[in-house]
Protein backbone atom coordinates (compact mmCIF):
# COMPACT_ATOMS: atom_id res chain seq x y z
CA UNK A 1 0.00 0.00 0.00
CA UNK A 2 1.28 3.55 -0.99
CA UNK A 3 2.24 5.97 1.88
CA UNK A 4 0.65 9.48 2.28
CA UNK A 5 3.17 12.16 3.04
CA UNK A 6 1.49 15.11 3.84
CA UNK A 7 3.82 18.37 3.88
CA UNK A 8 2.63 21.54 5.73
CA UNK A 9 3.13 24.91 3.33
CA UNK A 10 1.70 27.53 6.43
CA UNK A 11 4.09 30.57 6.29
CA UNK A 12 3.81 33.19 8.48
CA UNK A 13 1.49 35.79 7.74
CA UNK A 14 3.19 39.36 6.56
CA UNK A 15 3.67 41.88 8.65
CA UNK A 16 2.04 45.52 7.66
CA UNK A 17 1.97 48.86 9.54
CA UNK A 18 -0.30 51.40 7.33
CA UNK A 19 0.42 55.16 7.88
CA UNK A 20 -1.22 58.31 6.48
CA UNK A 21 0.18 61.09 5.75
CA UNK A 22 -2.05 64.68 5.09
CA UNK A 23 0.10 67.44 2.96
CA UNK A 24 -0.58 69.51 -0.28
CA UNK A 25 2.20 68.59 -2.35
CA UNK A 26 2.80 66.49 -5.04
CA UNK A 27 3.55 62.65 -4.63
CA UNK A 28 6.92 63.41 -6.43
CA UNK A 29 7.85 65.47 -3.94
CA UNK A 30 6.98 64.19 -0.63
CA UNK A 31 8.72 61.21 -2.14
CA UNK A 32 12.20 63.29 -2.72
CA UNK A 33 10.75 64.61 0.81
CA UNK A 34 10.92 61.09 2.62
CA UNK A 35 14.14 59.98 0.83
CA UNK A 36 16.08 63.40 2.41
CA UNK A 37 14.18 62.51 6.07
CA UNK A 38 14.54 59.02 5.69
CA UNK A 39 17.38 58.26 4.20
CA UNK A 40 15.60 55.78 1.64
CA UNK A 41 15.32 55.13 -2.12
CA UNK A 42 11.50 55.59 -3.31
CA UNK A 43 11.85 54.82 -6.90
CA UNK A 44 8.43 55.47 -9.07
CA UNK A 45 6.57 52.85 -10.57
CA UNK A 46 3.55 52.41 -12.49
CA UNK A 47 0.58 53.77 -11.44
CA UNK A 48 -1.89 51.36 -9.19
CA UNK A 49 -4.82 51.49 -11.27
CA UNK A 50 -7.96 49.95 -9.37
CA UNK A 51 -11.61 49.53 -10.68
CA UNK A 52 -13.57 51.61 -8.27
CA UNK A 53 -16.64 49.91 -6.23
CA UNK A 54 -18.76 52.96 -6.37
CA UNK A 55 -18.48 54.05 -9.63
CA UNK A 56 -17.00 50.91 -11.55
CA UNK A 57 -14.80 52.94 -13.36
CA UNK A 58 -10.97 52.85 -13.10
CA UNK A 59 -8.66 55.13 -11.38
CA UNK A 60 -5.10 55.32 -11.18
CA UNK A 61 -3.16 55.96 -8.18
CA UNK A 62 0.84 57.11 -7.93
CA UNK A 63 2.50 54.60 -6.85
CA UNK A 64 6.72 54.26 -5.07
CA UNK A 65 8.66 51.73 -3.88
CA UNK A 66 11.58 51.40 -1.64
CA UNK A 67 13.20 48.55 -0.18
CA UNK A 68 15.23 48.20 2.98
CA UNK A 69 17.53 45.81 3.01
CA UNK A 70 19.24 46.49 6.54
CA UNK A 71 15.48 46.29 8.39
CA UNK A 72 14.00 43.99 6.47
CA UNK A 73 11.36 46.07 5.54
CA UNK A 74 10.00 46.97 2.31
CA UNK A 75 7.89 50.22 1.84
CA UNK A 76 5.37 51.48 -0.57
CA UNK A 77 3.89 55.21 -1.09
CA UNK A 78 0.73 54.96 -2.73
CA UNK A 79 -1.53 58.31 -3.02
CA UNK A 80 -4.68 58.45 -1.66
CA UNK A 81 -6.51 60.25 -3.96
CA UNK A 82 -6.76 59.87 -7.79
CA UNK A 83 -8.55 61.65 -10.58
CA UNK A 84 -11.96 60.77 -9.20
CA UNK A 85 -11.89 59.25 -6.23
CA UNK A 86 -10.26 57.89 -3.09
CA UNK A 87 -8.40 54.53 -2.66
CA UNK A 88 -9.36 54.11 0.88
CA UNK A 89 -12.39 55.71 1.45
CA UNK A 90 -12.01 55.64 5.15
CA UNK A 91 -9.51 57.85 5.18
CA UNK A 92 -10.81 60.93 3.66
CA UNK A 93 -8.12 63.00 5.42
CA UNK A 94 -5.21 61.17 4.64
CA UNK A 95 -3.85 62.07 1.06
CA UNK A 96 -1.06 59.58 0.66
CA UNK A 97 -0.45 56.00 2.63
CA UNK A 98 2.63 54.81 3.62
CA UNK A 99 2.64 50.99 3.67
CA UNK A 100 5.78 49.02 5.56
CA UNK A 101 6.10 45.07 4.91
CA UNK A 102 8.14 43.50 7.11
CA UNK A 103 9.20 43.76 11.13
CA UNK A 104 8.47 46.95 12.60
CA UNK A 105 8.75 47.69 16.14
CA UNK A 106 6.96 50.47 18.01
CA UNK A 107 10.04 52.56 18.67
CA UNK A 108 10.89 52.32 14.93
CA UNK A 109 7.36 53.08 14.41
CA UNK A 110 7.47 56.15 16.87
CA UNK A 111 10.82 57.64 15.07
CA UNK A 112 9.44 57.42 11.43
CA UNK A 113 6.31 59.26 12.22
CA UNK A 114 8.66 61.77 14.27
CA UNK A 115 10.99 62.14 11.47
CA UNK A 116 7.81 62.28 8.41
CA UNK A 117 6.55 65.17 11.42
CA UNK A 118 9.65 66.99 11.01
CA UNK A 119 9.06 68.12 7.09
CA UNK A 120 7.86 71.19 6.76
CA UNK A 121 5.25 70.59 4.20
CA UNK A 122 3.50 67.29 6.01
CA UNK A 123 0.59 68.48 8.38
CA UNK A 124 0.26 65.28 9.96
CA UNK A 125 0.52 61.92 10.10
CA UNK A 126 -0.51 58.89 11.96
CA UNK A 127 -1.14 55.19 12.56
CA UNK A 128 -3.63 53.76 10.47
CA UNK A 129 -5.54 50.48 12.45
CA UNK A 130 -6.26 48.00 9.08
CA UNK A 131 -9.54 47.35 11.39
CA UNK A 132 -10.59 51.04 10.46
CA UNK A 133 -10.47 49.86 6.33
CA UNK A 134 -13.34 47.45 5.39
CA UNK A 135 -11.40 46.18 2.38
CA UNK A 136 -7.98 46.03 3.35
CA UNK A 137 -7.41 42.36 2.36
CA UNK A 138 -8.54 43.44 -1.05
CA UNK A 139 -6.23 46.68 -1.32
CA UNK A 140 -3.17 44.05 -0.20
CA UNK A 141 -4.42 41.61 -3.22
CA UNK A 142 -4.34 44.28 -5.84
CA UNK A 143 -0.98 45.73 -4.51
CA UNK A 144 0.38 42.55 -4.95
CA UNK A 145 -1.21 42.01 -8.40
CA UNK A 146 -0.01 44.85 -9.58
CA UNK A 147 3.57 44.49 -8.43
CA UNK A 148 3.84 40.75 -9.82
CA UNK A 149 2.86 42.61 -13.20
CA UNK A 150 5.49 45.44 -12.89
CA UNK A 151 7.86 42.14 -12.03
CA UNK A 152 6.71 40.01 -15.19
CA UNK A 153 7.07 43.66 -18.04
CA UNK A 154 10.27 43.84 -16.35
CA UNK A 155 11.80 40.51 -16.87
CA UNK A 156 9.97 40.52 -20.09
CA UNK A 157 12.00 43.90 -21.04
CA UNK A 158 15.12 42.39 -19.60
CA UNK A 159 15.51 39.29 -21.22
CA UNK A 160 14.44 40.66 -24.51
CA UNK A 161 17.87 40.76 -26.98
CA UNK A 162 19.27 44.28 -27.82
CA UNK A 163 19.45 45.59 -31.39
Amino acid sequence: MAKKFHIETRSEPAVFTLIGISCHIKDYRLSFLLNHELELGFGKLEDFVVTMAATGEPDSFSFYFCRDEDQFNTYYLLSNRGQESLLVTELKQADFLLLVEGPFKKTQLDALLASIKKIQQVLTCFEIKFSTIKNFENLLTDLELHLMNIKKESKIRYISPKK
